[in-house]
């Protein structure tokens, strides 16, 4: 009986093996993980592909954006060029404006006052009888001299 029971356990154990090959499930199941992991770096592949696009429409458009900041600074650059004359011309010209209006009040002070006080010798107004900064009597002007107002 003993020969039995380990023949029928031998037998057990190979009717085991030979339905369900222990070799075999365990490489079905290597495949299988496999697979899932294939599925999920795939999907990570896909996502960080995605992602890897955006920063490359990012890295093309800021080229893009780059390129046309340095053709607005080389024609600033070139305009300010051009402007830096007409700054001195423009400087030049105040200068001459401001010499010229020195003249011309200098000018209208002679018009305007074409007397002079004998003693301080400030500018006085033709109507003027008594220097109004000495106090001094004004001698009259000769007939031929004219007011400004009467002059307009």
């Amino acid at each position: 009986m003993g020969k039995r029971i380990a023949t029928f356990i031998l037998w057990g154990i190979t009717c085991a093996v030979a339905f369900e090959n222990p070799v075999e499930t365990f490489l079905n199941k290597i495949l299988s993980d496999a697979k899932k992991q294939s599925a999920v770096e795939a999907q990570m592949l896909d996502e960080k592909s995605e992602l890897l696009d955006l920063m490359n429409e990012t890295v093309i458009t800021n080229n893009t954006l780059l390129a046309q900041v340095k053709d607005i600074i080389y024609n600033v650059r070139t305009e300010v060029k051009e402007i830096q004359p007409l700054k001195e011309n423009v400087e030049t010209l105040k200068t001459e404006i401001s010499r010229l209006t020195r003249e011309t009040q200098k000018f209208e002070e002679n018009i305007t006052y074409t007397n002079r006080c004998p003693t301080c010798k400030k500018p006085l107004l033709p109507e003027f009888k008594v220097c109004p900064y000495c106090g001094e009597n004004i001698k009259l002007l000769p007939e031929k001299m004219i007011s400004l107002r009467e002059y307009k």
